[in-house]
């Protein structure tokens, strides 16, 4: 079963050794619905990655099994016991979509990148 959420930001972090990818609705209120995406590169971990979300049961800490991104949706599929597929739309309100590829290509090296070429003006 495929998980759809829609947000209005996404936010790309680092902190020394320490990646965050956090998707949200920017209201910053203890209960906003978010997803999260963290990874450290302090100790070896076999490239796991910390899912995390307000729906807990996408909560996990384990290697993606596939990620695809383009500039305002983001396809993941993850866990061990439980295989989850989650789609997220965003927009990415001052967020440079690069900086958001170079952070989620340190984090999960085998993500596909989908660029749509820009329509031409008439």
């Amino acid at each position: 079963m495929k998980t759809y959420f829609k947000f209005k930001t996404v936010s790309a972090t680092k902190a020394g050794d320490y990646y965050q990818v956090m998707f949200h609705n920017d209201q910053d209120t203890d209960d906003e619905p978010y997803f999260m995406i963290q990874s450290q590169f302090e100790f070896p971990d076999d490239g796991e990655c910390y899912f995390e979300s307000h729906t807990e049961e996408l909560i996990e800490h384990c290697k993606a099994k596939s990620v695809s991104l383009s500039i305002n949706k983001i396809n993941l599929s993850y866990g061990e016991e439980l295989h989850h597929e989650v789609e997220i739309e965003y927009d990415l309100h001052g967020t440079d979509f690069q900086e958001l590829v170079s952070m989620l290509k340190e984090m999960i090296p085998e993500i596909k990148i989908e660029m749509k070429p820009k329509c031409k003006e008439l």
